[in-house]
């Protein structure tokens, strides 16, 4: 799928990950690691990614100019499907490549039911950009986040799981 994006004419295309391939892997990790380290969560390892891919989840990644900006991990399901993650290259952010990302989920042909997704109560960002797509707080998990690192290592924070409202 080639498209421009309305604000920037940047062309890009949004790719299922149909095989395993490390080298695109370890990019996600990446970006994944920059666009969350100052939550001080744990960060995801390799490991992580690969178990989801291995039990079904879709990986889709955004790439411009052959580089790889952003992702999204999704848990389609029948009755119910979970968003697990977006991240966008930090020096990325904010030019709809998020957007992108959460259109291309939507419209997935896939998507049947509900569709939800958890965020730290802390990420402004995030719940901001949520709320403006048309997601709806429908509860909250107390002490959900492990803070790792940082001043407030072994803290938790809340979650708040969010719907689609279509």
């Amino acid at each position: 799928m080639e498209e421009e994006t309305d604000s920037q004419l940047m062309k890009y295309r949004i790719i299922f990950l149909k095989e395993e391939n490390k080298d695109i892997l370890k990019k996600l990790l990446e970006i994944h690691y920059n666009a969350f380290k100052k939550f001080g969560f744990r960060p995801w390892i390799y490991r992580d990614i690969i178990d989801l891919f291995n039990n079904g989840f879709y990986i889709f990644y955004y790439i411009s100019n052959n580089k790889i900006l952003g992702f999204t991990i999704v848990n389609f399901s029948s009755d119910s499907n979970e968003i697990i993650t977006i991240a966008v290259d930090n020096i990325f952010q904010n030019r709809n490549i998020g957007k992108a990302l959460l259109m291309h989920v939507v419209n997935f042909p896939k998507l049947s039911g509900d569709l939800y997704l958890e965020v730290s109560v802390n990420n402004y960002q995030a719940l901001n950009f949520y709320h403006k797509f048309g997601f709806n707080n429908v509860s909250e998990r107390k002490k959900y986040y492990l803070i790792c690192s940082g001043k407030n290592k072994g803290e938790r924070v809340d979650a708040l799981v969010m719907k689609f409202v279509y």
